[in-house]
């Protein structure tokens, strides 16, 4: 069906039919904050996977979001190690094929790209859709350099945008961790410093996930939030 047209502030929705009930699937707002509703954040560090807990960030990433679209999927506090199961049934956690066979198994489609930018990730945030991505996380922002470091995009604000960084709080000016298994919910990193951390080789080169529910239908839970 089509949307008006909505002025700054206001929130667009549109329902899908289920049944007798009109169940809102999408809203998007136009003001200057946006963040989806990713209750669920997990930390990796808290792994009771052997030798995982500092090495599986891009499971843990992509457990959010399989946890966001599929609700029933994952369940319990360290779930991501459940994820981590499946995905070591198809390869490493590094593995960007491993990690899209693995969300498969949970009903969601995954999607790895590594042209990704701030339009991108934004487009999809508008849609309802978090992205997982991979930056740069050691050395300061002018000039990153390690093996890298996945988290999940799920919101932006003015000059940031708002990630579940499944490690901790990430020094965004000076590289590392101000802080390690606390502080990465939900955490502004600004878009400053954090771009050149994942466009190390120049505008629309971020490897990023983005994903999709199999069965078609939106994100199930979806209600914006604003500040």
């Amino acid at each position: 069906m089509a949307i008006p047209a909505a002025g700054a502030g206001d929130w667009r929705v549109r329902c899908y039919q289920l049944g007798s009930c009109l169940i809102p699937a999408m809203a998007v707002s136009t003001g200057a904050r946006l963040l989806l509703p990713v209750r669920q954040y997990y930390v990796q560090t808290d792994s009771r996977v052997p030798g995982q807990a500092y090495r599986m960030c891009f499971s843990s990433t992509c457990a959010m979001a399989v946890k966001y679209l599929q609700p029933d999927a994952l369940k319990g506090a360290n779930a991501d190690d459940t994820y981590l199961h499946t995905v070591r049934r198809y390869g490493d956690t590094t593995s960007a094929q491993a990690q899209i066979s693995a969300c498969a198994d949970y009903g969601v489609v995954a999607t790895y790209s590594t042209s990704g930018d701030r339009t991108l990730l934004e487009r999809e945030l508008r849609s309802g859709y978090p992205v997982a991505t991979g930056f740069l996380h050691h050395g300061p922002s002018s000039a990153p350099r390690g093996g890298g470091h996945w988290i999940l995009a799920i919101g932006y604000e003015p000059g940031a945008g708002l990630f579940n960084d499944p490690y901790g709080e990430l020094d965004n000016i000076n590289g590392g961790y101000v802080r390690v298994g606390s502080g990465g919910q939900a955490v502004a990193y600004s878009w400053r410093h954090w771009l050149p951390r994942w466009e190390v080789e120049g505008s629309g080169s971020g490897w990023c996930m983005t994903f999709r529910r199999s069965d078609g239908l939106p994100p199930p839970d979806w209600w914006p939030a604003e500040a």
